[in-house]
């Protein structure tokens, strides 16, 4: 057995080449597969702490404890650690431009609080005694309150009492206007120390009447130093956040549920969302939760993040497509690694057939195989494994460092010791299956087989018939290397399926991901805009003059002004698809009428918008917004499915037949935006145009009494073009649009035509802008709109979203690092298996090329024979591999909708044309090489070299 080693250990030293190209195969695979497991570990670590910054680090939040019930907290074994906030009350701000939230909520905590609540301060400091005070951003924002760092305020702090209920109203519930006031009122001085974002919905509820405050409290301190007892303040009221253990974690439901006293079977039934609940389960479990000791709130997304097992939420489809990625690292690299062992088998044929002859077992020519492939492991799993961490910290401090200043998360490095012995021990079961099956085949042969070395050669007359299109084209080089294909079939065969799966792994995963990035951008579309203006008036407001004053504030990128008028079209010309959708939806045999919604833009907008639609001549009538995507119910699946239609069979001329209504209270000003709430702010879908889709369709049907209710009045439009392009703002909108210039339309009332000198009632105006600096922006804008008499009859409603629009971009920046890094490894693992398979192919037939030249063969047509080699090997390995791709991603679609919404299957073009281009340079390109390489070998010495 030692001396096996012995041999096996030499002929690694002297075949250096086909060492080293099997250990950078081994290399790589581990590599990737460590880099895959730190990089997915990376991400996970990354959207926790993301999730921390935005909603605070804890998993339930626990409202109404007792400061005498904090040690049944502190003490309970499930819970891992916590930290307290006191409400100290609420205090009118005067001046708030918000009616619904006309209040400051005044918070205390300590330390603790500061640094795991959700405080993510952006200006000063935080608060470090109880005369100092943190203010947050949106009081600015969207209460209009200008309050700076080192101000000093005075608050008169009390409670809310309901008159109608006699009752205190908690600090989550809405404002109630007349019905509510301020009682027990305490007159305190804060100096503003610092500035925060606005806290996260646990702390701040989307409703809320107030916007938070936070003080220091010396009280929750000395508790939390254990210098004071909480019997000692056993009636105050307090605020648990509570940070559960791992082993907690995983049965969050009965552990909640057992704290705050309710049933516990009935709580995980109400929180499983797979579950269905019978309406008497339902009363049940409402009657429980109104009895419960303690109103709580589930920190959903970060328990998603941390609670690995069972895998639940967001990770499920991370970790599902880590599996599928390393699943097809571990297929691609026991292939790669597998040809070197079998090219090296098929040149040492006869070695293994000389020790055959003198006595070794098949038991030790196994042996032998599978010790080479431990002695290549023990160098290329080591090396591997760091490399492999060394290229996921380069990636991480890169876009850092790349994004530094514009990526609202920062990307975090983090390995997991048990996710790298995961690696490596897929890396050794990669080498096992790579060299178990060559290792079997060398077993097998015989002395008689190794001396004759002719069992990789199938010779049938039938088959070495060579067509005489490719002698004519290709010459003698060309004969002979068809005949050498398929002499040497097995060999041939193994290139190609190399080729082919990778071909296939590339096209899959990148249809995955690209899936994958579709679902998440259909369920988190990002506005396109961060300054939203709504505009009330009764009367038309001259868009073209607005629109001067939005270009002219400084750092205004880009902009849009528009006025929607509504109306209806009866039975306009559907295409099939969406003629039968809308049937189906409204239960109706006919087609029904539908809204169409005209908006005049700006003329600077609107050209801009017609230029980047590619529309000419858009002046003389309307652009016609004719794609759309609804969820259609698919009775095979049971799901809705996204599916994007084409609406109407207009093209560009055509003339459509809009109607609208003329009332008697025509002065009134229906379409006059509500009053500002926050939600309205801090919510993309309060503001026209806002880019979430909501779940009840909204396609624009019109019913019979609408249409008839008023003066019927009708007008025609042109289509100047067709377009799927939307201008900024329009994002997410299921009404049909129409989108025109202010001369356009007002020449559709310039001839009184059939009437129609009389125009629709008043339009709904609104304004999306692009700002560099949003805040400033927002601050120049009303002062300038408040100075000017000019606009003192317009009501505007401003909804800064440039929080929410970082926040989007940049999870969709570390989504994109991570997918597009995945199909980066893919094709890097495709790449190298290619080059691997070629390259050590070409080498290991030096002798026989060197034979060929040896007997006359030119140099013209030692290239014209490679060649045709690499064109039959491109042609059959892409007419394989891409139907087979997409069969597999089709495949693959299909399984994903049985799991999750129905999804439309597209083939991945791009991806598919890329590897086409790729596979065809790639082998051009190693050919090439090698050929030229080839050509400066001395003839004899090939001849005689053994070791290759």
């Amino acid at each position: 057995m030692n001396l096996m080693k012995t041999l096996t250990l030499k002929n690694l030293k002297l075949n250096r080449k086909r060492t080293i190209v099997t250990i950078v195969g081994i290399i790589l695979a581990t590599a990737l597969l460590s880099a895959l497991v730190t990089l997915v570990s990376s991400f996970q670590y990354s959207m926790i702490e993301y999730q921390k910054q935005k909603d605070g680090d804890f998993h339930v939040k626990f409202s109404n404890v007792k400061m005498s019930e904090l040690s049944e907290f502190k003490n309970n074994r499930n819970i891992e650690s916590t930290f307290e906030t006191m409400g100290m009350g609420f205090a009118n701000l005067d001046g708030c431009k918000n009616e619904d939230k006309p209040y400051a909520y005044v918070m205390a905590t300590d330390e603790a609080g500061f640094e795991r609540g959700c405080f993510k301060l952006i200006e000063g400091r935080m608060a470090k005694n109880e005369d100092e005070i943190v203010i947050p951003r949106h009081l600015k924002t969207n209460g209009r309150i200008d309050i700076k760092v080192g101000d000093e305020i005075t608050l008169d702090v009390g409670k809310r009492y309901d008159s109608n209920t006699e009752g205190v109203i908690s600090e989550n519930c809405a404002y109630e206007h007349e019905a509510e006031t301020l009682t027990d009122t305490v007159t305190k001085h804060y100096k503003v120390v610092g500035i925060m974002e606005r806290p996260g919905y646990g702390m701040e509820d989307y409703s809320a009447a107030g916007y938070t405050f936070v003080t220091y409290s010396d009280e929750l301190a000395a508790i939390d130093n254990g210098t004071k007892s909480e019997a000692s303040e056993a009636d105050t009221t307090l605020t648990v956040y509570s940070r559960y253990t791992q082993k907690a974690l995983r049965n969050k439901d009965a552990v909640t549920a057992d704290i705050i006293g309710v049933d516990e079977k009935l709580f995980e039934k109400a929180n499983n969302s797979s579950v269905e609940m019978s309406s008497e389960e339902s009363d049940r479990f409402l009657k429980e939760m109104e009895n419960a000791k303690y109103d709580i709130y589930m920190n959903g997304y970060l328990i998603n993040y941390e609670c690995v097992f069972p895998i639940d939420g967001s990770f499920k489809a991370l970790f599902t497509v880590a599996a599928v990625v390393a699943l097809i690292i571990i297929l691609t690299s026991v292939y790669c690694i597998k040809n070197s062992f079998n090219i090296s088998i098929t040149e040492k044929i006869r070695q293994y057939g000389m020790l055959a002859s003198v006595g070794a077992t098949r038991r030790q020519i196994k042996s032998s195989v599978k010790t080479e492939a431990a002695m290549l492991g023990v160098v290329g799993i080591p090396v591997g494994t760091m490399s492999g961490i060394l290229a996921s910290l380069i990636l991480v401090k890169v876009v850092n460092a790349l994004s530094a200043g514009w990526l609202n998360v920062a990307l975090s490095f983090h390995t997991s010791l048990p996710a790298l012995i995961l690696a490596v021990i897929l890396s050794i079961a990669t080498i096992y299956f790579s060299a178990t099956g060559s290792a079997r085949r060398a077993a097998k042969v015989t002395p008689l087989e190794a001396i004759r070395n002719t069992k990789e050669i199938k010779i049938k007359s039938a088959k070495l018939k060579t067509p005489a299109i490719i002698g004519r084209i290709w010459g003698i080089g060309g004969v002979i290397s068809y005949k050498n294909i398929k002499r040497n079939n097995k060999k041939y065969r193994t290139t190609v399926t190399s080729i082919v799966i990778c071909s296939v792994t590339f096209i899959v995963i990148s249809y995955f991901m690209s899936m994958a990035f579709s679902v998440v951008g259909m369920s988190y579309a990002s506005a396109d805009y961060n300054i939203g203006i709504n505009m009330s008036c009764k009367k038309d407001i001259d868009i073209e003059k607005f629109s001067k004053l939005l270009s002219g504030i400084e750092g205004a990128e880009d902009y849009l002004v528009g006025a929607g008028y509504d109306f209806d079209v009866s039975k306009p010309e559907y295409t099939k698809e969406y003629g039968e959708y809308c049937r189906q939806l409204y239960d109706d045999g006919e087609d029904v009428s539908q809204m169409f919604l005209i908006t005049v833009l700006d003329d600077k907008s609107y050209d801009k918008y017609a230029s980047d639609a590619g529309i000419k001549n858009a002046a003389a009538g309307a652009i016609l917004v004719n794609k759309c995507t609804f969820d259609v119910y698919n009775e095979n699946s049971s799901k809705y499915v996204k599916k994007e239609m084409e609406l109407y069979k207009y093209k560009a001329g055509d003339t459509i037949e809009c109607g609208y209504n003329v009332y008697d209270d025509a002065s009134s000003d229906d379409n006059a935006a509500e009053g500002d709430t926050e939600s309205s702010t801090d919510d993309n879908n309060a503001v026209e145009g806002g880019t979430e889709s909501s779940t009840e369709d909204n396609s624009g049907y019109v019913d019979e009494e609408t249409i008839n209710n008023g003066v019927r009045k009708t007008v025609d439009v042109t289509i100047a073009g067709v377009t799927d392009k939307v201008p900024i703002g329009y994002n997410g909108y299921s009404n049909t649009l129409l989108f025109m210039n202010q001369k356009g339309f007002e020449s559709l009332w310039g001839d009184g035509k059939n009437g129609n000198e009389i125009k629709p009632g008043y339009a709904s105006y609104s304004a999306y802008v692009v700002a560099e600096n949003a805040d400033e922006y927002q601050d120049t804008f009303e002062k300038e709109t408040e100075e000017n008499p000019e606009y003192s009859q317009i009501s505007f409603y401003v909804s800064n979203l440039d929080k929410e629009m970082r926040d989007e971009k940049s999870l969709f920046t570390l989504l994109g690092v991570f997918a597009y890094g995945l199909i980066v490894v893919i094709a890097l693992i495709g790449i190298t298996n290619i080059i691997n398979t070629l390259s050590t192919g070409m080498e290991l037939r030096s002798r026989e090329f060197a034979t060929l030249r040896s007997i006359g063969m030119t140099d013209k047509q030692f290239v014209g024979m490679v060649r045709l080699e690499s064109v039959f090997i491109s042609v059959k390995a892409l007419v394989i591999g891409v139907p087979l791709g997409i069969l597999i991603s089709y495949l693959l679609c299909v399984m994903m909708n049985r799991m999750d919404d129905a999804i439309i299957y597209e083939p991945p073009y791009k991806a598919i044309i890329l590897c086409i281009l790729v596979v065809i340079m790639l082998i051009y390109a190693i050919m090439k090489l090698s050929m030229t390489k080839l050509r400066h070998n001395n003839i004899i010495e090939t001849i005689k070299n053994e070791n290759l």
